[in-house]
């Protein structure tokens, strides 16, 4: 901003301060022409990355809500090869029931007391099990021969060797999860989830998608 006002009555007139009326320099113009295509071709370059992104892409995933895997409602196609949640639009806020005994259901299912049942037997009753690649395919999901699926061994807070360890390791969990009077105990490091709702867990399922 600058002075104005009509001469004689207290303001500045512009032929009184001389140049800087007019700036410092009278003939000015574009002084880094060289930059106006560079800019120009950076403007072109932007409008081809969004129209590729618009035709590629699917714009809908900038406001569409995700589940806790990161997969996004709406859409046929998710990343990672997720699921197609086309006809699941709207997010709900509920416990995740798979993700709360998941471990729990490792325990049990791939302990050395349901290997036993399902695949070996004990010689008066025959494995559940039967059939070679099914077998297999337990063996596989539980880690317990190593195949392409599996990184390690499950951490699921140790084996249960006999059905007894089953009823009171499991039914113990279970009730943690399923009394509402031993709610509290989910948070006690001596409680049969202890290792599950320490802070280290906590901290390891918040960034497990991540």
């Amino acid at each position: 901003g600058g002075c104005c006002g009509k001469p004689g009555d207290g303001h500045v007139a512009p032929e009184e301060v001389g140049f800087k009326a007019e700036g410092p320099v009278k003939d000015r113009g574009c002084t880094d022409i060289l930059w106006v295509p560079i800019f120009i071709a950076a403007q072109v370059i932007f409008i081809i990355v969004t129209i590729a992104g618009m035709a590629d892409g699917d714009p809908s995933k900038l406001y569409r809500p995700r589940d806790y895997r990161g997969a996004y409602c709406g859409v046929e196609e998710n990343w990672n090869g997720g699921p197609n949640t086309l006809n699941m639009a709207k997010q709900s806020y509920t416990m995740n029931v798979t993700a709360t005994v998941d471990v729990i259901m490792q325990q049990l299912v791939c302990s050395s007391a349901a290997r036993k049942a399902l695949i070996e037997g004990d010689g008066a009753v025959a494995p559940l099990i039967t059939d070679a690649a099914a077998q297999q395919e337990y063996l596989c999901d539980c880690c317990l021969e190593p195949c392409d699926r599996c990184p390690g061994s499950l951490e699921v807070g140790g084996d249960l060797s006999d059905p007894a360890s089953v009823s009171s390791v499991i039914g113990a969990k279970m009730s943690d999860l399923t009394n509402p009077d031993a709610g509290a105990d989910l948070f006690k490091p001596s409680g049969a989830n202890g290792n599950r709702f320490s802070a280290t867990a906590f901290w390891q399922e918040a960034t497990k998608y991540f």
